[in-house]
């Protein structure tokens, strides 16, 4: 699998007087999100994804608390998080400051040199102008019944995604599919999954 670039013309800024230089840009395919992680962990583990999920919301919830009271986290193979802070501008010396007045700014990562590593031998190749397709609301269910076949699950947005609509239109093939038993809908809010009907 390679990855997808596009070339752009860099910031004015950045260029010299006269010349129009370009540089290369990542075209994302996708968006992964937490589900996803855990179907695809399961599947490389004993873990099922509900227990995954809940290992990631928890380990969510200890990264905030230990930046939250002043410490860096490192997770080895993945990178460094650390805290940056912002305080007053034009300040000369520290009798200028209170602590009020000195706030959080942003979180910090830092790659680690082994995933830096990893990622130095990735595959690029140079993305090409995807005509939008249309399909009939027979060709749309048809290609959601194969994908969760092919990838045991469904979020709305790659409903969205593999049949080039809106989440309005998703939501109506979904439904459909849902009325006819040919899909199950699991899951409540934003956590909502589709699978095929056992």
């Amino acid at each position: 699998m390679s990855a997808k670039y596009k070339l752009v013309k860099s910031p004015p800024a950045s260029q010299k007087e006269g010349e129009s230089s370009l540089h290369a840009r990542i075209v994302p395919q996708e968006t992964v999100k937490i589900n996803q992680l855990c179907e695809e962990i399961s599947t490389m583990s004993s873990f099922s994804p509900g227990d995954i999920k809940g290992m990631l919301e928890s380990f969510s919830l200890l990264l905030g608390r230990h930046l939250d009271g002043g410490s860096n986290v490192e997770l080895d193979g993945i990178g460094y998080f650390s805290v940056s802070l912002s305080c007053p501008p034009n300040v000369t010396s520290e009798s200028q400051i209170r602590a009020k007045s000195i706030k959080f700014k942003n979180v910090n990562f830092r790659c680690s040199t082994m995933l830096k590593r990893r990622l130095k031998t990735m595959k690029l190749e140079k993305a090409t102008p995807v005509k939008k397709e249309l399909f009939t609301p027979e060709q749309r269910q048809t290609r959601i019944l194969s994908y969760i076949r092919e990838n045991r699950t469904l979020t709305t947005s790659y409903c969205m995604g593999i049949n080039q609509t809106n989440r309005h239109v998703a939501l109506a093939d979904l439904k459909l599919l849902v009325e006819a038993g040919k899909v199950e809908r699991l899951g409540k809010g934003r956590s909502v999954l589709y699978i095929l009907t056992t």
